[in-house]
C-alpha cells in the first residue's frame, strides 16, 4: 500500500477555529483520538528475522503475511500504536491480588478509581518507509503497512523479531473522514522526565503532566490517502488530486504542504 500526504502548521490560537472550519467542510463531528506511540529500532539484517514466536499465534494468516514481509525488509525504525483514553492516564493498575486494598493515590482519587490494565492494551504495528525521491507530484507518497499485534506486553514479540525499545510518545488530536481523505489534527505529547525507560509503560502518568513536544503548543494538520495499489499510476494521480482540492478548500485558513522527505527518513542507522 502507498499513503499519499499533505501537511500544514496550525498556531494554537487558530486551532478552534481550523476545528469548526473542517467540522462544516466535512458535515461531521470531530473524533478525539488518543493514542500511545512506541518506537522500536531494527537490529538485525534483513532475512533474519523468524515471526513464529509464542505471542505471535494471535494474529490472522493475512496480517501475518503482512507482518513477515515488513520486518524481513531492510533495517527501519518502526511503530507500534495503541489507543488509549484521557481516563487511563493517572488510573491504577489492576491489583495481582484481587482482595489487596486500593492504594488511595492521588492519581487514583484523579482518575474516578479508573484501572488501566496494560494487559489488555491493544496494540498495530505501523511500518512507514521513508518517502519517495524525484516524484513529480507535490504531495509526500510513501510505502506503508500495517498488522494487529498481541494484546498486552509487547517486548518480548518485538525483541524476537529484532527490535530494540527507543522510546514512546503520546499524540492527541481530532480526525476527520472527508470522502476518501483523513484529516488528523494533533499534536505530540511528551512523558514527564523520569528515569530511562528499556520498554512500554506499564503505568501512565496523569493527563496534566503529559507535555507539548511544540512549546508553543501548535498543531500539526495531516490530510492522507491509503492507496491499496501504488504501482497504478492512475489511482495515485486521483489521490493527489483529491488532496488538492482540500489544499485549496483550506487555503484561506492553512497551508498544506508536501513534507521535507528526509524528515521522515525511517531508516535505522
Amino acid at each position: 500500500m502507498h499513503e499519499l500526504l499533505l501537511f500544514a502548521s496550525v498556531p494554537a490560537h487558530q486551532h478552534h477555529e481550523l476545528l469548526q472550519q473542517l467540522a462544516g467542510l466535512t458535515a461531521m463531528q470531530p473524533r478525539h483520538r488518543l493514542e500511545r506511540r512506541v518506537i522500536y529500532k531494527a537490529y538485525r539484517k534483513p532475512g533474519l528475522i523468524n515471526t513464529r514466536v509464542g505471542a505471535s499465534q494471535d494474529l490472522q494468516g493475512h496480517d501475518m503475511q503482512r507482518l513477515n514481509k515488513m520486518l524481513n525488509g531492510g533495517m527501519f525504525y518502526t511503530q507500534v500504536v495503541g489507543p488509549v483514553s484521557e481516563a487511563d492516564f493517572g488510573a491504577q493498575s489492576p491489583s495481582e491480588d484481587p482482595d489487596a486494598p486500593m492504594s488511595g493515590t492521588d492519581a487514583e482519587e484523579g482518575s474516578g478509581n479508573h484501572l488501566y490494565n496494560y494487559e489488555n492494551q491493544p496494540w498495530k504495528l505501523e511500518f512507514r518507509d521513508i518517502p519517495e525521491a524525484g516524484t513529480r507530484s507535490a504531495v509526500t507518497s510513501r510505502l506503508m503497512a500495517s498488522a494487529s499485534l498481541p494484546k498486552g506486553d509487547i517486548s518480548t514479540p518485538m525483541n524476537a523479531w529484532g527490535y530494540s525499545y527507543v522510546t514512546e510518545y503520546a499524540v492527541e488530536g481530532d480526525a476527520f473522514i472527508l470522502n476518501d481523505i483523513v484529516i488528523f489534527l494533533h499534536r505530540v505529547l511528551h512523558y514527564p522526565t523520569e528515569q530511562e525507560s528499556h520498554a512500554p509503560r506499564r503505568q501512565l502518568p496523569p493527563f496534566q503532566q503529559m507535555s507539548p513536544l511544540e512549546r508553543t503548543g501548535s498543531y500539526v494538520l495531516q490530510a492522507s490517502i491509503t492507496v491499496q495499489d501504488g504501482g497504478n499510476q492512475e489511482m495515485m494521480r486521483t489521490a493527489s488530486q483529491h488532496l488538492f482540492g482540500l489544499r485549496e478548500q483550506l487555503k484561506s485558513a492553512v497551508r498544506l504542504e508536501q513534507a521535507d522527505r528526509l524528515s521522515l527518513d525511517t531508516r535505522a542507522k
